[in-house]
């Protein structure tokens, strides 16, 4: 019985033995077809290189259109905010014009400081009345 054993034990490390030989020829092969891969790989971009260059100038292209459009949607929403902002300045320096609110009342209104209310209204050629 015993030798029966070490017989299995032999024919087991055998059979190790040879897998491992199956493995690393495969593993050559299989080595062998990624570098002739890569080769194949590097002609197709040569043969392709006038195909891919104007691929990627189109590709190019189109992300500067898509940005310039959404540069132009920004920028009218920012032209929009920044309008509303002035008309709510001016429409306040009118009133505080017209004696029917005070330059405090305006600068609160608008969230400024009475200095840079009082600033904004003179460039915009408002007059501020006298107390």
């Amino acid at each position: 019985m015993l030798e029966v054993g070490a017989f299995a034990e032999r024919e087991k490390d055998l059979a190790d033995v040879v897998l491992q030989v199956i493995v690393n020829s495969y593993m050559e092969k299989v080595q062998k077809w990624k570098g002739s891969e890569r080769i194949m790989c590097e002609a197709l971009r040569v043969l392709m290189a006038d195909e891919l260059n104007e691929e990627r100038m189109e590709g190019q292209r189109e992300g500067r259109i898509e940005g310039q459009r959404e540069g132009r949607i920004e920028g009218q929403r920012e032209g929009r905010i920044e309008g509303q902002r002035e008309g709510q300045i001016r429409a306040y320096a009118s009133l505080v014009q017209d004696g029917i609110i005070t330059v405090e009342t305006g600068a609160e209104k608008t969230g400024m400081s009475v200095g840079d209310f009082t600033k904004e209204m003179k460039q915009a050629g408002y007059v501020i009345p006298a107390v």
